[in-house]
């Protein structure tokens, strides 16, 4: 990636949204290398335009080719299993998706595309969801480059293990988000 010298964050960005894509490397290998070569702000920045930029593509692509498009790009299971969560249970759901790991993240790009929601606010919500994963593993990355492996360990282990408590109480979660949403919405008309 050093290679490429000023262009290393462009080749990133492109490979990041690339793996969106097509996903051929997880976005979690994207995360930390790019926290371990270009450090946690700028990592962080590289990683979240170029997977933002690649979501787009996917809801786009998606929504203009639909279902027999996202037919062939995703498996069946994984299409059947999210594409019943995406249309109907929603936005907190695609925001649960995209903020646990080991999820299909990338995958129901695609599926998400396939509802009715619109673009702008899926994009927002991959933003919001995926932004703390990427963080950290940007973290995680540059600890780890910075010699402080037991920092990135220690990190990680927390993030996953606040990540399966979210996994567990998302019901609850889901009540709280739901009516922080209604009151967003009265408070702009």
């Amino acid at each position: 990636m050093l290679s490429f010298g000023p262009w290393a964050p462009v080749i990133l960005i492109l490979l990041q949204i690339l793996q969106v894509l097509i996903a051929p490397i997880p976005g979690q290998i994207a995360g930390f290398v790019s926290g371990y070569i270009f450090g946690v702000v700028k990592g962080t920045i590289y990683t979240m335009i170029g997977t933002v930029i690649g979501s787009t593509i996917a809801f786009v692509v998606a929504r203009k080719f639909g279902r027999p498009f996202v037919e062939k790009v995703i498996d069946a299971q994984t299409l059947k299993k999210f594409d019943y969560i995406s249309s109907e249970k929603g936005v907190f759901a695609l925001f649960l998706i995209f903020l646990l790991p080991a999820l299909p993240d990338d995958a129901v790009c695609y599926i998400a595309g396939l509802t009715k929601i619109p673009i702008k606010k899926l994009v927002f919500i991959t933003f919001i969801g995926r932004f703390p994963g990427f963080l950290i593993l940007n973290m995680v990355g540059s600890g780890v480059a910075n010699a402080k492996t037991k920092f990135a360990v220690v990190l990680f282990s927390i993030f996953m293990v606040v990540s399966f408590a979210i996994y567990l109480y998302r019901k609850k979660l889901e009540v709280i988000f739901t009516k922080v949403l209604k009151n967003l919405r009265k408070d702009s008309n």
